[in-house]
């Protein structure tokens, strides 16, 4: 993942391997919906070339933050079903995400690095 700055307050982030465009950082103003104030934040948006159509990931404080977070992204399989564990149990898509932002594999909840190499 590359991180490239194409104007004062925008950078791109690119895939290495494809070469392509996955998310715009752009550091601007922002208002809060529940207090109306205005803030200055990194708003990381999914990429497209149409700017209508680009949807946000999410607003951070600092530049470090939105490329962590795209970085997260980038590597996060899309969680939209349930799963079921070795156990039988249901596995729902949000603990699928938070297991997998924690480093565990999603389905057993044990670490990734552990289950690649058995």
């Amino acid at each position: 993942m590359k991180v490239l700055q194409v104007g004062e307050r925008v950078w791109l982030v690119v895939n290495d391997a494809a070469n392509r465009i996955h998310f715009q950082i752009e550091y601007g103003p922002a208002t809060r919906s529940d207090t109306h104030e205005t803030l200055m934040v990194y708003r990381v948006d999914h990429w497209v070339l149409k700017r209508s159509d680009r949807w946000p990931l999410g607003y951070y404080d600092e530049l470090r933050q939105a490329v962590d977070g795209c970085a997260l992204a980038l590597g996060m399989p899309n969680f939209l079903t349930p799963a079921t564990a070795p156990d039988g149990t249901i596995i729902t898509p949000q603990e699928q995400r938070s297991r997998w932002q924690a480093g565990l594999d999603p389905r057993t909840g044990r670490s990734r690095q552990e289950s690649v190499t058995v």
